[in-house]
């Protein structure tokens, strides 16, 4: 019993090492009430999901704004990668347009 313990925990800290930060963008983002996108719609394989739900309020409530009808949000996204490269939990994000502003 004690074997099969020492071989699982490695397993367990490989598991639970952090993802590296990344930087997507600057680039379009389109937003529903859902889930963002970043990406050219030319090329919809290549768009990255960005999961906004770890971003200040006020920074959710602008993205919501960028829905792909009006003039294009420009962004820059950090954050870090969920599972694949084309999932991306946002931790920060730098505006290149002043789109979405009340």
């Amino acid at each position: 019993m004690i074997a099969s313990l020492t071989v699982a925990l490695p397993a367990i800290a490989q598991g639970q090492r952090a993802a590296d930060p990344v930087t997507v963008g600057p680039g379009r983002i389109v937003c529903n009430a859902a889930f963002c996108e970043m990406g050219s719609s030319a090329r919809p394989k290549q768009r990255v999901r960005v999961i906004v739900s770890n971003l200040p309020f006020d920074e959710i409530h602008r993205l919501r704004k960028c829905t792909g009808v009006a003039k294009p949000c420009i962004v820059t996204i950090q954050g870090t990668q969920q599972g694949d490269a084309l999932k991306l939990m946002a931790t920060g994000i730098s505006w290149q347009n002043d789109q979405g502003q009340d």
